[in-house]
């Protein structure tokens, strides 16, 4: 796996706006937090989504690391809980575009 496939699992899991999570890396079905590893978890953060993917930690550092650039000056999880849906897809995109290039 490289940094790009985490990076496009995760947002397939989130994708869509009621599989996404907002002021939590993962929620059940009832809106409670989970671990995002949890059989329970339905809804990820962009975060809890990329712990969900199952990677070498390799990986997982350098999907980070891509990610925390794309969302520019607020950290990720700021990025996550403020700026919607449809900025975060943006963001994962081009996060995805630049580990592609790496």
């Amino acid at each position: 796996m490289s940094a790009s496939a985490v990076l496009t699992e995760a947002l397939a899991m989130i994708a869509v706006p009621h599989k996404w999570a907002k002021e939590a890396i993962a929620l059940d079905a009832h809106r409670n937090e989970v671990k995002p590893l949890s059989d329970k978890a339905t809804r990820f953060c962009m975060i809890g989504a990329i712990q969900r993917v199952q990677c070498s930690s390799e990986d997982y550092g350098e999907a980070i690391r891509h990610l925390r650039k794309a969302c520019g000056e607020l950290s990720i999880f700021k990025f996550n809980d403020q700026c919607g849906h449809k900025a975060m897809t943006k963001v994962m995109k081009s996060a995805i575009r630049a580990a592609e290039k790496s």
